[in-house]
């Protein structure tokens, strides 16, 4: 997958999804045209990525399986890109 830098803490994939660092613990990933809202915990080498059990859009609605698939893959390759390793984390009350 390309990696396309945007800017400070800003990449796109060659798959269309942005991420950008919204803070310390916090990424936002677009994709057609849509937002989400990420909750990480950054550590050396490493981030934990989390996610509700049903993901949703900025505006409430549940982000597709398939549209969640290349988030995913994408929070993957950009963070592996910027040095670091990933770990997905379901929390049981979202």
């Amino acid at each position: 997958m390309g990696i396309q830098e945007l800017g400070s803490q800003s990449a796109r994939t060659d798959t269309g999804v942005v991420l950008r660092s919204v803070d310390r613990e916090t990424l936002r990933a677009d994709f057609r045209d849509r937002s989400m809202l990420v909750a990480v915990d950054g550590g050396l080498t490493s981030y934990g990525v989390y996610l509700p059990r049903v993901p949703t859009w900025d505006d409430g609605d549940p982000v597709p399986e398939e549209d969640l698939a290349v988030i995913k893959e994408a929070v993957v390759e950009i963070l592996r890109h910027w040095g670091f390793a990933t770990e997905f984390i379901t929390l049981n009350g979202g």
